[in-house]
């Protein structure tokens, strides 16, 4: 699927009538969800590897971006603890990820090289404050998080939003996408294919977590992101889970304005 598809308003086939009646009693008898602690949430940002001395320049937008996903993700009723520098290190993520219901990560992405496994992973860079800085894969995360469950993922760097990323089934969510009239869970995972840039990124997060912040939906917040007036033309993301979801904390999906 390429660019433009996924730029258009993401429609599935239509499922059975009782599949719309459960989905819409389950959504009218949940209601919107308080903020509860006990739905942690991290966002981690790698501050160090878009600075001096390991580039030489300071990029500004790493910071910005993790101030926009912890008021995003603390909205939505996540109990958020934002990292950076010397805080985000693998050791950090897959302490903090058995107790993830959300994540987001703005790094460095890539297919890195397992010596173990012999094979690649979608991954991406830790901070650790200095410019030798360790992958976490995704191999990782799946092993530490055990099938656990999980609400919302965003992943802010190159390539682990492409065709054949393993990072969702990392955090548990099925590379499937459920449409208007469908529902696959209180789910998402958003990432950018192959290479973007950060003022891209930074454009697009801005319209998604305001959307969501505003009731938006996760399928319509996505697609009023992409809206947006890119510098690259190659700019592009894609993303798994339930479009009609809220994006709110917790095990039950709702979505009080979706549309």
């Amino acid at each position: 699927m390429d660019g433009r598809t996924r730029r258009r308003r993401w429609r599935s086939w239509v499922p059975p009538l009782l599949g719309i009646v459960t989905l819409l009693v389950t959504v009218a008898a949940t209601g919107p969800r308080p903020v509860a602690a006990a739905y942690q949430g991290t966002a981690d940002s790698n501050e160090s590897a878009f600075e001096p001395p390991c580039i030489g320049w300071d990029d500004p937008h790493p910071e910005r971006m993790l101030t926009l996903a912890t008021a995003g993700m603390k909205a939505l009723g996540y109990d958020v603890k934002a990292y950076k520098g010397a805080a985000f290190t693998r050791g950090h993520v897959l302490s903090r990820t058995v107790g993830d219901w959300a994540y987001y990560v703005h790094s460095h992405g890539d297919y890195y090289w397992h010596a173990g496994d012999q094979r690649r992973y979608s991954g991406f860079r830790e901070d650790s404050g200095d410019c030798n800085q360790s992958v976490v894969f995704s191999k990782d995360i799946k092993d530490k998080r055990d099938g656990r469950q999980t609400n919302l993922v965003v992943i802010s760097t190159c390539s682990n939003g492409d065709a054949n990323t393993t990072m969702p089934g990392a955090f548990g969510i099925a590379k499937s996408k459920a449409g208007e009239l469908d529902w696959n869970g209180p789910k998402f995972f958003l990432g950018y294919v192959g290479e973007t840039y950060d003022n891209d990124e930074e454009t697009f997060e801005v319209t998604f977590w305001d959307a969501l912040k505003r009731g938006k939906g996760v399928g319509p917040a996505f697609e009023l992101a992409m809206l947006e007036d890119f510098t690259h033309s190659s700019f592009d993301a894609d993303w798994w889970g339930s479009y009609i979801w809220s994006g709110r904390a917790g095990p039950v999906g709702t979505c009080p304005s979706c549309v």
